[in-house]
C-alpha cells in the first residue's frame, strides 16, 4: 500500500512537472506569437477614427446651426430698427426668433434705443445643439452664440456735393421730369414714390432737380444738426464765395492807381480771419477788421472806405474791383487733402479770353462772378441750398481736379480753425466741424458729378496782367477786343482769333497744364480722400469718364447716368436717390 502510494504520489509529482512545463511552454509561446494585434490596434484607431470624423459632423452641424442664427438674429435687428416700424422693437425680435423655431434663444434683454432721428437695436441669442458624436469623449452639446446690432438714421455726416457746371451742361437731354403740387413739393403714388413724367431738358435743369431732391433727402427734420452740406460748383476754376474768400490770405487784384491818397505805393489787401493787412500811413502795415463797408480809418488826406467787395474807395482815384472769388492751388498742394492756412493765395483773373465781342459776358469769365455759384459751407439750410443749385448757369471748361481738391479739403480737419472764424457758418457745426477723420461718431462723404472729362484751360500771362490798365480793361472786355484795341504797350504782338474754328491765337494768353496732368492731379486727390473720408460716390453724365470710375471709393459708388431714357440705365433722380438711401441707410453695425 505504501509502494503503490509513493508511486501515485511520484505520478502526481511528474505530471505537474510536465503539466508545469507544458504551462510555461505555452506562455512562451504565446508571448512569442503575435498573431490577432493588429486587431486590437484597429479598434483602437476605430475608436479614435469615430470620434474625430463624427467632431467634423459635429462641428458642420454647429456651424450651420450658428449661421442660421446669425442670420435670424440680422434679420430681427434689422426690422426692429426700421424707422418705419410701428410695432414694439421688442415684439418685432420676438416674433422673428419663435417664427424660426428658436424660441427663448434671446439672452438678456436686447438694448434697443428709438428717437426721431435714430433708431438702434441690439441683442444676443444662444441655442444649446446635442452632438452625436462628440458625446463619446464626454460633450453632450454645444453651444451656439450670435450677436446682432442694426442701426437707421445718422450720427454726424459731413457731405461736399460738387457738381458741373461747364458750358456743355447747357446741351439737351432726356430724362425724368419730377411733376410737382402747387406748393412745390413732388407728387407721390401710393407706394411713396416721386411721380415723374419723360421730357426733354437742358442737362443743367436735370442735375437741378435731382440735386435739390438729394438735399430734401438728406435734410430732414430729424437730422437737424447732423448732417452738414458743402455744396462746390465747378467749371474752369471753383468760386468759393465772399465768406470763405474773405477768410484767406489773398492777393486780390482790386487795385488802384500806382499810389494812394498818401502818395504810398498801393499793396493787394491780405485777408486773414476776416481781417487784412494793408499799405497805410507811411508804409506802416495796418490790420482791418471785417470789411462791412464803413469808414476804416481817417487818413491826413481823407477817409478811406473799405467796402465788403474789397475794393480801394480813394477820394480821387477810380478803382477797378475783381469780383473773381477764386484761388489757384499748387502741384504740389494735390498731394495732401490739407489746407494751408498760412500762405497768400493768388486771385484769379477777371477775363474772358474766349469769346469773339467786344464786352465781357457774365458767366463766361474763368472764374464766375455770381454769388450764387459761390461755395456754401457746412449748411443744413435746405432752402438756400436749393436757391443757389436751381441758379446755377453753365459756364466754360471742365476742371473736374479743381472741383475734388476743394470737396475732399472742406472734409479736412485743417480747415476747422479758418471755418471757425466765418460768423456766417452754421452755429451747429462751427468749431467742431470738419471733425477729426477717426472720430467714431462722423462719417465724411464727398459726391461729385461731371458731363465730361478734366480738359485743359487757359489764363492770362502774367505780363499782360500786372498793371492796373489792364487788369481794369479785361474786366469790362473781352481779351480778344482788348487786346486788338488796346494792345500792350510792352508787346508788338496783339491777340487775334481764327474765326472759323474760334481757336485763340495770340501772346496773350498760355494754357495751364495738360490732360494728363490734371487727370493725374485728380487720381492723386481722390486716393487720399478715399484713404479718409467715409465714401467717395461719383457720376458720370453720359460719358464712361475712367478716371471718375476710379475716383470712386468702391465700384458700386460709380454710376453712369445716360442722357436719354434708356429703361436699362439709371437717370440722375435715381442715382442721387440711391446715394443718399446709402448715407442715409439701414445698416448693420459691425
Amino acid at each position: 500500500m505504501i509502494t503503490i502510494s509513493r508511486q501515485s504520489k511520484l505520478m502526481n509529482l511528474k505530471r505537474s512537472l510536465r503539466d508545469g512545463v507544458e504551462k510555461q511552454i505555452f506562455l512562451c509561446r504565446f508571448r512569442k506569437d503575435e498573431e490577432g494585434g493588429l486587431i486590437v490596434l484597429t479598434l483602437l484607431l476605430l475608436i479614435s477614427m469615430l470620434v474625430v470624423g463624427g467632431m467634423a459632423v459635429d462641428f458642420m452641424r454647429y456651424e450651420a446651426e450658428r449661421t442660421k442664427l446669425q442670420s435670424v438674429s440680422d434679420r430681427a435687428v434689422l426690422a426692429a430698427a426700421n424707422m418705419n416700424q410701428n410695432r414694439s422693437q421688442q415684439d418685432v425680435l420676438v416674433d422673428f426668433f419663435d417664427a424660426e423655431g428658436y424660441e427663448g434663444s434671446i439672452v438678456g434683454s436686447p438694448v434697443t434705443e428709438r428717437t426721431a432721428s435714430r433708431s438702434v437695436v441690439s441683442l444676443s441669442s444662444r441655442i444649446e445643439m446635442d452632438t452625436f458624436f462628440l458625446r463619446l469623449i464626454g460633450m453632450d452639446t454645444l453651444t451656439a452664440p450670435a450677436r446682432a446690432t442694426a442701426i437707421e438714421g445718422v450720427a454726424n455726416v459731413e457731405v461736399s456735393l460738387v457738381l458741373d457746371i461747364s458750358g456743355s451742361m447747357a446741351q439737351e437731354m432726356q430724362g425724368s421730369v419730377i411733376q410737382y403740387d402747387e406748393s412745390g413739393v413732388p407728387r407721390r403714388d401710393a407706394s411713396g414714390d416721386i411721380i415723374t413724367v419723360d421730357g426733354t431738358g437742358t442737362r443743367m435743369f436735370f442735375l437741378q432737380q435731382a440735386a435739390s431732391q438729394f438735399i430734401d433727402d438728406l435734410l430732414l427734420p430729424e437730422y437737424e444738426d447732423r448732417i452738414s452740406i458743402n455744396l462746390i460748383a465747378y467749371s474752369q476754376h471753383v468760386s468759393i464765395g465772399d465768406d470763405l474768400y474773405y477768410a484767406l490770405r489773398t492777393t486780390p487784384d482790386s487795385i488802384t492807381a500806382p499810389e494812394d491818397i498818401d502818395g504810398n505805393a498801393v499793396q493787394s489787401v491780405i485777408g486773414s480771419s476776416y481781417g487784412a493787412v494793408v499799405d497805410g500811413e507811411d508804409g506802416v502795415p495796418v490790420t482791418l477788421p471785417y470789411f462791412d463797408g464803413t469808414i476804416i480809418d481817417d487818413y491826413s488826406s481823407g477817409g478811406l472806405v473799405v467796402p465788403t467787395n474789397y475794393g480801394w474807395v480813394p477820394n480821387r482815384t477810380p478803382v477797378f474791383t475783381n469780383l473773381s472769388r477764386c484761388v489757384t492751388f499748387t502741384d504740389e498742394e494735390y498731394n495732401t487733402l490739407a489746407f494751408n492756412t498760412e500762405r497768400v493765395y493768388q486771385q484769379v483773373e477777371l477775363a474772358d479770353y474766349y469769346w469773339i465781342g467786344t464786352n465781357l459776358i457774365p458767366g463766361l469769365e474763368a472764374c464766375p462772378t455770381e454769388d450764387f455759384h459761390g461755395i456754401i459751407l457746412m449748411s443744413q439750410n435746405a432752402a438756400a441750398l436749393k436757391s443757389a443749385i436751381m441758379q446755377y448757369q453753365p459756364t466754360v471748361n471742365t476742371s473736374i481736379h479743381r472741383g475734388m481738391k476743394w470737396g475732399a479739403t472742406l472734409l479736412d480737419p485743417s480747415m476747422r480753425t479758418l471755418i471757425s472764424n466765418i460768423p456766417t457758418v452754421d452755429p451747429a457745426f462751427r468749431s467742431t466741424r470738419p471733425a477729426p477723420y477717426n472720430d467714431p461718431t462722423t462719417e465724411k462723404y464727398i459726391v461729385i458729378m461731371t458731363d465730361g472729362e478734366t480738359v485743359s484751360s487757359v489764363k492770362i500771362r502774367d505780363e499782360h496782367y500786372d498793371e492796373f490798365e489792364e487788369r481794369a480793361g479785361l474786366s469790362t472786355q473781352t481779351a480778344y477786343y482788348y487786346a486788338n484795341n488796346n494792345p500792350d504797350p510792352s508787346s508788338s504782338t496783339s491777340a487775334s482769333i481764327d474765326r472759323d474754328t474760334g481757336e485763340i491765337v495770340n501772346t496773350m494768353v498760355e494754357s495751364i497744364g495738360t490732360e494728363n496732368d490734371l487727370n493725374l492731379k485728380l487720381s492723386q486727390i481722390c486716393n487720399l480722400a478715399g484713404a479718409e473720408v467715409t465714401d467717395i460716390f461719383t457720376i458720370s453724365l453720359g460719358v464712361q469718364n475712367p478716371t471718375m470710375t476710379n475716383c470712386a471709393s468702391e465700384p458700386g459708388n460709380a454710376f453712369f447716368a445716360a442722357v436719354t431714357n434708356d429703361p436699362n440705365e439709371p437717370g440722375l433722380g435715381e442715382i442721387f436717390a440711391r446715394i443718399a438711401e446709402q448715407i442715409t441707410a439701414l445698416r448693420l453695425a459691425l
